[in-house]
């Protein structure tokens, strides 16, 4: 009986050092990509097919990048250079097309001079991309629509 137990408190202690290590290389994972930039839930839909995948999105310098929402991956899956990206009016989500996770989202239709994608942007979150889109640099070739 002894060993039943043993294994059973093994078996917990286990569980509960892996949640642990999870929830640890969640935070660090993106304490590291914010880096002190602004960083914010979003998600991101390639084609009008496609479902919408969650993700965190870091206002750059000089681009704006995509990072998956889970995984140990620091890198961004997308970048889109500032100055080659066009913001089109948003629309609310409605219906199917929302987001549980992103109550009263916009969806704003994006073009990256060769790439067409929708992003979906809570209000403040959406704000936040038209300031930052406004707010380059003198000199910079930017399109505001």
């Amino acid at each position: 009986m002894p060993s039943v137990l043993v294994s059973t408190e093994i078996a917990i202690g286990t569980l509960l050092v892996l949640a642990v290590v999870v929830l640890a290389t969640t935070y660090l994972r993106r304490r590291y990509i914010a880096k002190g930039l602004p960083l914010t839930l979003c998600g991101l839909r390639c084609t009008q097919t496609d479902r919408w995948r969650l993700g965190l999105i870091r206002f750059g310098d000089n681009a704006l990048e995509w990072h998956t929402l889970g995984g140990v991956s620091v890198r961004p899956r997308h970048r889109w250079l500032r100055q080659r990206l066009i913001l089109d009016a948003p629309e609310l989500l409605v219906g199917r097309d929302s987001i549980p996770l992103l109550p009263d989202a916009s969806r704003v239709p994006c073009t990256d001079g060769d790439n067409d994608f929708e992003l979906a942007l809570q209000g403040p979150a959406y704000t936040a991309l038209r300031s930052w889109q406004e707010a380059a640099p003198p000199g910079y070739n930017v399109n505001v629509a």
